[in-house]
């Protein structure tokens, strides 16, 4: 077979194309940090965003157990991981008491505006708790670490609800001030249930105000994992509450199942902790645990819920009082409503419009954007092997996009996770710490596509086309071209400005299988490509 020599241009830079996917293979995007401290469980909870464009990643540890994790297994450590904003490391950190049956936990992270953070978990070293008389450990008092820019401790403290189990899972800067909101699950009964504390400190850790909220419903169990700074100064918490059995019939069973559901809870106070209202949402049938919550913009709340029953991320829209607006499934197949893609653990306000949600599935750590109607817009797996990923939990970057945290099991495969994150821009697409270019000279082209990897429909938007009657190639791995798609201009879209961009979208043939694809333009100046990846 003959090729002109345009042709066998095409191909081979189809195949170099090619070459780089098969190099990359495993991985979506480049901007990728893992971490295994020693061997043992390594378990990131939390990230924010550093006032020098870093993160810090935070969570628990057993790398440093004294004499081995093998053999102290239960003896774990806060830790704190300082990245650039490239995702270089720059330091690691670890705090609390290391012995035997020393567990300390760091569950949240909040950066403060000296360029340090503060840290918030629990500890079972007797160096903060107070062990009653005939015990060693298995006593949770609530810890704070605060640390400076080079992690060097300022001060550390613990908190006591005068019972066995008190955990900080949150902790947030007010702003405006130099103060702090922390929430986590109290006891402080014998019987054993969980109260909610909601606790103002000062910058160095003396309380300002607190409050312990309990739930009357079912001897006082409650639980409380997340929150958020509302704009009148005070804080939002979600969490669950009024665990009891149920009975009800499920269709796709035909058949009376029974179980045990909570319904998720929500409390608001005002900036001294006094409460303001308190609501619980559930569909009657599935255990909710309402794990993140977002005040919005434009007023009001988004939270999500974790649906055990069937396992589906719940949101409600609330307005100011709490009372819902609109509730929506994300994390589901288009194709099929009743599956599955992602459950969601952490949802944040997108910078400029929408939603961005962290969490896992299929495998699989995901960051999905949405409208401001959870419509999603754009979503990315990461998959590094043929273990678990998983992200717990997300921050915005300046540039409008979102960073990631989480664990693997796959990079080194055993019972033990490993520590995981990633960053990606606005559109979906790798960070690579460049500025967005305003305008570019016309002969150059910038594609991008969204949602990638997409299971019905890519989005394609090209920059700088410059030219008219061009189209957009969409090839196979192979080589073939699959689909051509004309790029047309209105008059008013002035095709030779610097700044002229196109949308088109391209849906696969239903005979088209699952697999990676890459988009190639060619302006008759410069040609520009990019891989897809199709998810059937």
């Amino acid at each position: 077979m003959q090729y002109d020599a345009k042709d066998l241009k095409m191909r081979l830079s189809i195949l170099m194309i090619i070459v780089v996917g098969f190099l990359a293979a495993g991985t979506v995007l480049g901007w990728q940090y893992y971490k295994n401290l020693g061997g043992g469980l390594d378990d990131a909870r939390d990230i924010d965003i550093c006032a020098d464009g870093g993160f810090f990643i935070a969570g628990r540890s057993n790398a440093w157990a004294l004499g081995g994790f093998e053999d102290n297994w239960y003896d774990h450590e806060f830790f704190l991981i300082k990245l650039d904003s490239l995702g270089n490391e720059e330091w690691i950190r670890h705090y609390g008491e290391l012995g035997e049956g020393f567990y300390d936990a760091a569950w949240g992270v909040c950066a403060t505006p000296d360029s340090g953070c503060i840290l918030c978990g629990k500890t079972q070293s007797p160096k903060w708790v107070d062990v009653p008389f005939g015990y060693t450990t298995w006593y949770d008092d609530v810890l704070l670490v605060r640390v400076d820019k080079f992690g060097d401790t300022l001060w550390t403290k613990s908190y006591d609800g005068d019972d066995r189990f008190d955990r900080a899972w949150w902790i947030k800067n007010i702003p405006g001030s130099n103060d702090f909101f922390f929430t986590g699950p109290i006891t402080v009964n014998p019987d054993g249930f969980a109260d909610i504390w909601i606790m103002r400190i000062d910058s160095v850790g003396n309380t300002i105000a607190d409050v312990v909220w309990t739930d009357s419903t079912r001897d006082g169990h409650a639980d409380v994992r997340w929150g958020a700074i509302t704009p009148d100064g005070g804080c939002i918490v979600v969490g669950s509450s009024d665990l009891r059995d149920t009975s009800y019939y499920y269709a796709p069973y035909d058949s009376i199942v029974t179980h045990r559901i909570s319904r998720a809870l929500v409390i608001k106070t005002d900036s001294l902790c006094n409460i303001l209202w308190t609501k619980t949402y559930d569909t009657g049938c599935s255990d909710h645990y309402s794990r993140s919550i977002t005040a919005c913009p434009g007023g009001g709340y988004l939270m999500t819920t974790y649906n055990k029953w069937p396992a589906w991320t719940w949101c409600l829209r609330l307005d100011e009082d709490g009372d819902t607006l609109w509730t929506d499934y994300v994390g589901l197949d288009p194709a099929d409503s009743t599956s599955r893609l992602a459950n969601f653990s952490m949802v944040i306000n997108a910078p400029g419009g929408g939603f961005y949600f962290a969490g896992s599935g299929q495998g699989w750590a995901w960051i999905t954007k949405t409208d401001d109607y959870c419509n999603e817009l754009w979503s990315v797996p990461l998959d590094l092997g043929g273990y678990t990923e998983l992200f717990l939990n997300c921050v915005a970057t300046p540039d409008g996009g979102c960073c990631a945290c989480g664990q693997t099991y796959s990079v080194y495969p055993s019972a033990y996770s490993d520590i995981l994150a990633m960053r990606v821009n606005r559109w979906g697409e790798d960070y690579y710490g460049v500025p967005e270019v305003a305008s570019a000279r016309p002969e150059e082209i910038e594609i991008r596509a969204y949602p990638n990897p997409f299971n019905s429909a890519v989005n394609i938007r090209v920059l700088g086309l410059g030219a008219r009657g061009s189209a957009v190639e969409v090839f196979d791995i192979n080589g073939r071209m699959v689909e051509e798609i004309p790029v047309n201009w209105s008059d008013s879209e002035k095709p030779s400005s610097t700044t002229a961009s196109c949308v088109c979208r391209w849906s696969p043939s239903e005979g088209t299988h699952s697999g990676t694809f890459f988009i190639r333009i060619d302006n008759g100046k410069s040609v520009a490509s990019r891989k897809i990846v199709y998810l059937r």
